[in-house]
């Protein structure tokens, strides 16, 4: 399916998880119900409570749900800034009306976790290198990670590292997101950072209390206490890139 065509001439979704990580459920209006031919089908709605598969974040899973309709989400994709939900269509179609959506909430918070955990990792690791680091890629799913370059720690830094992280963990922190303007951006970030950022649009930015903010359009927890434990696992190195990987205890 061509998602670009999918989604021709429909407005942009109105993204709920960007005001609120913690809406599980949510009512919603069809806008768009294609099926795939193979027993699923591609769904478009007014808004939605799930994140698709971007910015080192998976997508969410979960159901939405009408009269005489059931459809499990499997999959979340943006095309042009419409969200596309792609399923398996157990009962019924989706043409018009309102509906029901319901979050694979685990999984989801999960992923909250881990993406504010890689952020304050972004936010300690530079301070007990003492050099600033360049991120290249990061992932909050199954076997999560976050990737920079240049010369990777020391077994030893790596062990400051996670007994910093923990540390701030424990005295807890909160975890705020804004939207602001670029201008207002560099008053909170590195300002190198700005120059691989959109330049025609605002910005959102997620800051971790006492730590520079970071300009992301994931989910988080409201403090860093629901983190949890923190555990570092061996680093890796990939060319002129080392890839830090971590865990968390429940």
């Amino acid at each position: 399916m061509n998602l670009e065509s999918l989604v021709l001439d429909i407005p942009v979704t109105d993204l709920l998880y960007l005001t609120d990580s913690y809406l599980k459920e949510s009512a919603a209006t069809v806008l768009r119900f294609e099926p795939d031919g193979r027993n699923g089908a591609y769904l478009v709605m007014d808004r939605t409570i799930f994140h698709p598969k971007s910015g080192g974040q998976p997508s969410d899973t979960g159901r939405i749900l009408g009269e005489e309709f059931t459809f499990h989400v499997n999959k979340v994709m943006f095309a042009k800034g419409v969200v596309v939900h792609w399923g398996r269509n157990i009962k019924g179609t989706a043409q018009s009306g309102d509906f029901s959506l319901t979050l694979d909430w685990a999984q989801r918070y999960g992923c909250m976790r881990k993406h504010t955990a890689a952020h304050l990792l972004d936010s300690c690791l530079p301070r007990v290198l003492g050099r600033q680091l360049e991120t290249t890629d990061s992932w909050v799913g199954d076997d999560s990670y976050v990737a920079y370059h240049g010369e990777p720690p020391t077994k030893k830094q790596l062990r400051s590292v996670e007994e910093t992280v923990n540390s701030t963990i424990s005295m807890g922190a909160n975890v705020v997101a804004r939207t602001m303007s670029r201008q207002e951006a560099m008053l909170l970030l590195d300002p190198s950072s700005l120059d691989r950022l959109p330049k025609s649009r605002d910005l959102r930015i997620v800051t971790i209390e006492g730590f520079r903010g970071i300009p992301c359009g994931g989910t988080h927890v409201r403090n860093i206490q629901e983190i949890g434990q923190f555990k570092l696992k061996p680093c890796q190195t990939l060319g002129k890139e080392f890839r830090v990987n971590f865990a968390l205890n429940p």
